[in-house]
């Protein structure tokens, strides 16, 4: 799910660090003069994959070992 530009609602390429205000380029140029105070949305999404996948990964694997020793049991 993309997120939308508070101004315009056009896809958001920009975020203000720690918030949801969330920007496309031309609000972002617009309102900010120096774009590098700005995190990419894509810098953003990939941190928080990483976070989430750590998270996971010990559920998965646990399940994972659950199936496998009830398929061992039935056997």
């Amino acid at each position: 799910m993309s997120k939308k530009c508070i101004i315009c609602n056009v896809e958001a390429v920009y975020v203000i660090k720690d918030t949801s205000d969330y920007y496309c380029r031309e609000c972002a140029e617009e309102h900010f003069g120096d774009l590098a105070m700005l995190v990419k949305v894509e810098d953003d999404v990939s941190k928080l994959k990483e976070i989430v996948g750590a998270r996971l990964a010990p559920q998965e694997r646990a399940e994972h070992e659950e199936e496998h020793e009830d398929y061992e049991q039935s056997n």
